[in-house]
C-alpha cells in the first residue's frame, strides 16, 4: 500500500462514517415532506371531522328533545283518560281550576302569604 492508497482509504473510511451533507439535507426533506402530507390530510379531513361532532351533538340534543315530548305525550294521555273516566277527577280539575262549586255549596280557601 503506498501514501496515495493510504489516504483514499482515509477519505472513504471516514465518508462511511459520517453522513455526508447531501443525506443528512435528503433525511430532513423526507421527514418535512413526510409532515406536509400529514397536515395536508389532517387539514383536508378537520371540517368533515368537526361536522360529524355537531351532527353527533345535535342527535343528542334530539333525543333529549323527543324523550322530553314522549313523556308529555304520555302525561297528557293520562290527564285525557282521567278526563274522559274519571268523574271526580273532573270534579277536581272544575274546582280547583276553574273555580266552581255544586249550588249551595260554600268554599273556604286560605291562601299562604306570598315572600
Amino acid at each position: 500500500m503506498n501514501f496515495f492508497e493510504e489516504e483514499d482509504y482515509t477519505v472513504r473510511r471516514r465518508r462511511r462514517n459520517e453522513p455526508d451533507f447531501w443525506q443528512r439535507i435528503n433525511k430532513v426533506l423526507t421527514a418535512l415532506v413526510v409532515l406536509g402530507v400529514l397536515l395536508g390530510i389532517g387539514v383536508m379531513f378537520y371540517p368533515v371531522w368537526h361536522k360529524q361532532q355537531d351532527m353527533r351533538a345535535r342527535v343528542a340534543a334530539l333525543t333529549q328533545e323527543k324523550q322530553e315530548k314522549t313523556a308529555q305525550l304520555a302525561s297528557a294521555r293520562r290527564e285525557l283518560d282521567l278526563l274522559k273516566n274519571d268523574p271526580e277527577y273532573v270534579e277536581t280539575i272544575a274546582r280547583d281550576r276553574l273555580n266552581m262549586m255544586k249550588p249551595g255549596e260554600t268554599i273556604f280557601r286560605v291562601e299562604t302569604p306570598r315572600s
